[in-house]
């Protein structure tokens, strides 16, 4: 439920629950700060593009927090009628009652409205298009997906004392990734549609980095041949899944330490119709082109599609039982008395979470100007001739005069 903001909190969403705990958003629209004549003549895209994601990646780190409970959801509305996206970055925070929660956004606003060079941010004061923000609209059944890591599974050749079994999970390994064919994708889009990306700041679990170099020395082991077998005399052969664990494995323990990020990333369309393999897809191959460590995951009940919409709706970035564990068998999904080691589900589901500042910057691009690529995004909001339901187009106020509204949300 929203509340009333206390004095001197204008433009803070407060949503909070009999308890009195309390949620407060912040968002700022953002938009691309346009190229000098379409070019730097004094330097080469690559160059300029290193610029922007080591700024991307400065302003993240610079807005880690120790807060358990800080989200920023970057989410990127695609609008049929105008052709062009609307981008934002909502933050949400939480205080044990709406003062507290008002100071913690009163906190991290002056680091979070410290935005790169490229981008500019325009302060949103009215609650009520923030709301609007956090649901555009409900998306139906089969209309949203997520895009998470690969969990792969496999028995191996070679056994491990009792254990046969192994789970491993891959990793979003894009170098400098260029947003703009998603982007691109979702301006074409016939339906709107969200793209959202949430990242919750929090340190590495205590002894996460010792189990996985622990994890990458067993596989390293089992990927090399073993003592040559008793009765034929012949070598045993390395484990070739091994082999894709130790790489795996090795590098998790070495980069997740210290700060990390969970995150999330939702795609949803408007309507009943299910969102299609396009736009998903294409984001996955864009965060993790390598190794095509990303799967789209969807829904596979009620109660999850529950989840998903809550995720994008709430800013959440809860799990989905059957969704986000893939291939994995269900006797390996839940921690149990004699639960085998190599496929721990508590290591695989903290990894499937978990991304460090590489994985961070490929999924949380903030919007900018291509050379020679059309102009994508809002620079102002332009309402449908027709409105939406048959509501008129509502005005953003506080800051902001001239921009408005793309249509209600439902």
């Amino acid at each position: 439920m929203a509340e009333a903001a206390p004095e001197g909190a204008q433009g803070i969403l407060l949503r909070g629950d009999p308890g009195g705990e309390t949620w407060a958003h912040v968002a700022f629209s953002l938009s691309p700060v346009p190229l000098p004549g379409g070019h730097y003549p004094e330097f080469s895209e690559a160059p300029r593009r290193a610029d922007r994601v080591a700024a991307e990646r400065a302003w993240l780190a610079a807005l880690w927090t120790d807060r358990t409970t800080a989200r920023w959801d970057l989410r990127f509305i695609g609008d049929p009628v105008s052709g062009r996206v609307e981008a934002v970055v909502i933050a949400q925070l939480y205080g044990t009652d709406p003062a507290a929660a008002v100071r913690a956004v009163r906190d991290v606003l002056p680091t979070l409205a410290r935005f790169p060079a490229h981008v500019t941010g325009t302060r949103i004061e009215d609650t009520a298009e923030i709301e609007r923000l956090l649901a555009p609209f409900v998306p139906g059944w089969g209309a949203i997906a997520e895009i998470r890591k690969r969990i792969t599974c496999r028995t191996l050749t070679r056994s491990w004392g009792a254990e046969r079994i192994a789970t491993a999970v891959s990793r979003f390994d894009a170098h400098d990734p260029s947003w703009n064919r998603i982007w691109t994708q979702l301006a074409a889009e016939q339906r709107r549609t969200v793209v959202s990306v949430c990242l919750e700041p929090c340190a590495a679990p205590p002894g996460l980095a010792e189990g996985l170099t622990m994890r990458a020395q067993v596989f390293g082991t089992l990927a090399v041949p073993g003592p040559p077998d008793p009765l034929y005399g012949n070598p045993v052969p390395g484990d070739p899944f091994a082999q894709q664990a130790h790489g795996l494995y090795e590098a998790a323990s070495r980069r997740y330490n210290g700060r990390l990020h969970r995150a999330r990333v939702s795609v949803a369309v408007e309507g009943e119709a299910p969102v299609s393999d396009i736009l998903p897809g294409l984001l996955g191959h864009t965060v993790a082109p390598t190794s095509s460590g990303a799967v789209v995951v969807r829904p596979q009940s009620w109660e999850e599609h529950q989840v998903a919409c809550g995720n994008l709706l709430g800013v959440n970035r809860d799990w989905q039982g059957e969704a986000c564990w893939q291939e994995v068998p269900v006797f390996l999904r839940t921690p149990s008395a004699g639960q085998l080691w190599l496929s721990d589900p508590g290591t695989v589901a903290a990894l499937a979470d978990l991304v460090d500042a590489d994985e961070a910057a490929a999924v949380f691009r903030l919007p900018h100007e291509e050379p020679g690529e059309p102009e994508l995004f809002a620079l102002k909001r332009r309402a449908p001739d027709i409105p939406r339901h048959g509501a008129p187009a509502v005005g953003t106020a506080g800051g902001t005069d001239g921009w408005t509204d793309f249509g209600p949300g439902v």
